[in-house]
Parts: C-alpha cells; structure tokens; sequence
C-alpha cells in the first residue's frame, strides 16, 4: 500500500499518539513490555531435517536459549502458536532487545522433552488469544476500578467502569449516547472527560488481523459530541522497517497514517494524564 508520509523527512506529520507508539516500538524492549499485558502461554503439543533436528536438541539440552532462538528462526513453523513470534523472527534485533521474552519462551519449550520439541514442530498448537480478557485484567490492576454508581458519581481523577457486558453498553448507549455494536474494551472517566476505547494485539499480517484495524478504525470514526474514542492497538502494526527497507503493509500504513488518536496500551496512562484538569 502507496505511503502519502514520508516517515524519514515528515515523521512529525503523524498523529502525536502514533508517533509515541512508533518509538515505543522500535526504541524499546516493546516486547517485553507488552508481555506484561498479553500474558500468552502455549497450550497443547505438534519432525525436520536431520542435522537441523540434532542441532535443536542439542540447543535444547544444553539450555542454550539464543541458539535454540536462532535455529527455531530457521523454521517456517514455531513447536506451539506464539503471539510473539512473528516479531521476534521478522523485526530486525528483537531477539536481542527482548530478553525477558525470549526468556518466556525458551522456559515454555523446555518444559518439553527435546524429543517432545522437535516431534511437535510439524503441527500447530492452539493457543488462548483471547486478548479482551487480559487488557481487562491488566486495567484492573493497574487502574481504580469504579461500579456504574460510582463511576457516574466520580468527578476527579482516573478511573475505570468495571461492570459487566450489559450494563457498560447500556451505560453507553443511553448515557452518553454512544453508538456501539457491544461493550467498549475500555470505559474510562478523566476528571469529567469520558473516554472509550477498543483494544486489539495485531501480531502480524494478513484477513483476521485486517479486519482488527477495520473495526478500531470504524469505532474511532463514530466519535461524536464530548465523548473521545481511541483505538488501542499493539504488535505489528508499529512496525516500519525491516532490513532497513519501509514496511508498506495495508495493516502497517493505516494504523500509522491515521489521524486517530491510536496507541499503544503502554501509552494509555501518559494518555489520560493529558487530558486531566
């Protein structure tokens, strides 16, 4: 897809929140960062050529974590579905400025055997994505968390609706009437600011993950009267170079060219602390 910025001469011209996202991305252990909202284990159990197969077990048995890494990049399958992986393998350094995922990952693989390992390579496990669940999680225990009573009532500082699918859409819908299809990911209240938000992790390219960004994209474009919405988007659509050539990608280009306020959840607090009174 054509670029119509230029991100080496006019960077600046994204919006604020994209451009933050961007640096988080590339100047960061984002990774690791991000592991602590997207908890992701691997699930279930899944052969290769031969020296190729006694060079993983070898890695394996010796605990050599950047080996094991290095060769399992070689692959076009992981042993398990990890979220993680298609960054890690494709975004130039990762592996190494991601320690504490790599980290993670090695400890899910050797709870295998290394004839476990390199016998489940030629199939696909399946893995919890469900990653609603845990942004939610992660709001309740990094923010205040309110009952709709509360919440209305509140006139000072950030806090989070915590209430079921049901009542937050009702909330929304007769309250602040708001178009939504459901429950927003994200109802907060800044001071006397409402701010909702929808949240995905986007971890590579392709259908499923293009229709992600539709779908924050629509529900940033519905924003209307003194209500703001923002898109929470994390993973692959941050990224944009790799091997030192511009990534074009669909995903890439209309998350980073958007004029919405779309972030990455790391950014959600710096967020709300702009808009206090």
């Amino acid at each position: 897809m054509d670029r119509s910025i230029d991100l080496d001469k006019d960077f600046e011209k994204l919006n604020p929140w994209v451009q933050k996202s961007i640096k988080l991305f590339n100047e960061t252990s984002y990774l690791d960062k991000i592991g602590r909202i997207y908890d992701y284990s691997p699930g279930e159990q899944d052969e290769i050529e031969e020296d190729l197969r006694r060079k993983i077990r070898t890695a394996h048995n010796n605990r050599n974590d950047s080996e094991l890494i290095r060769l399992l990049s070689q692959l076009g399958k992981f042993p398990y579905d990890e979220p993680f992986w298609f960054l890690l393998k494709n975004m130039d350094g990762f592996i190494e400025k991601n320690p504490q995922q790599v980290e993670r990952i090695t400890q899910n693989l050797y709870r295998l055997t290394d004839l476990e390992l390199v016998e489940t390579i030629e199939s696909e496990s399946k893995l919890n994505q469900q990653t609603g669940p845990m942004f939610e999680t992660w709001l309740k225990s990094n923010f205040e968390i309110k009952s709709i009573d509360q919440f209305k009532e509140s006139e000072q500082g950030i806090i989070i609706l915590g209430e079921n699918e049901e009542v937050g859409e009702k909330f929304i819908k007769e309250d602040l009437k708001q178009t939504v299809s459901k429950r927003p990911d994200l109802v907060a209240k800044v001071d006397n600011r409402y701010v909702i938000g929808e949240a995905k992790w986007i971890g590579g390219s392709g259908g499923n993950q293009n229709k992600s960004v539709s779908e924050v994209l629509s529900f940033c474009s519905k924003t209307r009267g003194s209500v703001l919405r923002i898109g929470i988007v994390d993973g692959y659509p941050w990224a944009t170079k790799k091997s030192g050539r511009l990534i074009n990608n669909k995903i890439c280009v209309r998350v980073q060219e958007s004029t919405y306020n779309l972030m990455s959840a790391l950014l959600l607090e710096e967020y709300f602390k702009t808009i206090l009174n």
